[in-house]
This record gives C-alpha cells, structure tokens and sequence, in this order.
C-alpha cells in the first residue's frame, strides 16, 4: 500500500557522530601517550563512544504496512497495526497500544512554538497518515491481536560491550 519511512533525528545523529568521533580521537591521544594512559582512560573512552552510537546515532523509527517499528537504545519494538491505539506526538512519538505505550527514543519533537500550536512530531505525523490510509482502506475495521504481546528484541551486543566497558573503567586502572 505505501512506502517504508525510516524517521532518525538529525540532531540526534550529529550528537552520536560527535561523541563518536571525540571518543576515538581520545583513545587515539591515550594510546599515543601510552599504555599507562590507555589503561586509565581506554574502557571510559569505549564505553562514551559505545553509548553515543547506541543511544543518538543508532535509534530510528520505521513505518511500513506491517506496523511501526521502534528500535530505541537498548531493545527494538514492533507494534502491528492492529495494537495501536492512540499515537501522542507532543514530545517526539509515544504509541498508546492495547499492550502499553512505547515511547520512541529516535522521535525528534516538534519545537516549543509548533508545540504551543498544538502540532505533532513528524514521526507522529507519519505513523497518523499510514494509521489512516490503512484504516480507509478497510484493513483494520476488524482488528485483531495476534501475539499475547509485543515483539520485543533486545540489543544483546550493545548490553554485553556495555557491561564489559564498565568493567574496564573499573578493573584496567588497576593494572597501572
């Protein structure tokens, strides 16, 4: 019926590619300085770069017929059509389903002035039009859940380099 639409914030992505790109130069600098230095600084130097990645570049927003995909930080949603329920672009995007609300972190919000104008995220906007277009089109006046909840897949990469990075911070000083 319609086209995928990928939504990721620009100021989000500018944000994880800085941090990204600072936390490499500065593991660059410790290892230059040498091994004492990287041992100091290497895992908190790691885990800010990890963090940028996963928590400002990597996030998105995918709507397509099938639903609305969130993939966040730590875990990626998927939310048929037929859960959603009530979708909030007030603050970025909020879905309201029939098995709870899923919050997008990657939703940019609208500005304080289209705020105060009562406008929605353009994340929101997008997930309203194809809600609409479905609905028109007669796929959801029967909706039914098929699963006893929402498909939910943890970024289990992400939280192991995390926890392995935090380790270091505290364990690699010590070998100085």
């Amino acid at each position: 019926m319609g086209t995928t639409v990928v939504l990721r914030s620009r100021s989000s992505r500018v944000i994880g590619g800085s941090t990204v790109a600072i936390s490499a130069a500065a593991l660059v600098s410790a290892a230059i300085d040498g091994v004492d230095v990287l041992l100091a600084f290497g895992g908190p130097l790691g885990l800010l770069g990890l963090l940028g990645w996963a928590g400002f570049w990597r996030p998105y927003v995918e709507v397509s017929d099938g639903g609305v995909t969130v993939v966040n930080t730590l875990r990626t949603v998927t939310v048929p059509w037929p859960a959603v329920r009530e979708v909030e672009g007030r603050y970025g995007l909020r879905l309201r389903t029939a098995y709870g609300a899923v919050t997008a972190w990657a939703a940019s919000a609208p500005s304080g002035r289209q705020r105060a104008r009562g406008e929605d995220s353009a994340a929101a906007r997008a997930v309203n039009a194809r809600l609409g277009e479905l609905r028109a089109a007669g796929h959801l006046d029967d909706p039914r859940l098929e699963q006893p909840e929402l498909r939910t897949t943890w970024h289990r990469p992400v939280i192991v380099a995390a926890a392995v990075l935090v380790v270091a911070s505290v364990v690699l000083p010590l070998f100085r």
